[in-house]
């Protein structure tokens, strides 16, 4: 399993939503289990789940090629 944990500014919902969107177009619905809105309202990232390298690096380049780096960023 291969985790990528991506902090989402202001805990955005709608800015959350977009990067599970990525995630599920990645991976499928597996990758964004337990990203609630309470969790980011919490915590202020998500966590997603991939079964491959290949998924999370993927998933990885989209949030950067798709979302705002003022929006969202990867932490490792």
């Amino acid at each position: 399993m291969f985790q990528v944990k991506v902090v989402i500014s202001g805990k955005d919902r709608k800015v959350g939503a977009m990067v599970k969107a990525l995630a599920v177009e990645v991976a499928g619905f597996q990758a964004v289990k337990g990203t609630t809105k309470d969790f980011l309202r919490e915590n202020g990232y998500y966590v997603f789940h991939f079964l491959h390298a290949s998924q999370a690096e993927e998933f990885r380049q989209s949030v950067q090629d798709y979302i705002p780096p003022d929006r969202a960023g990867i932490i490792e």
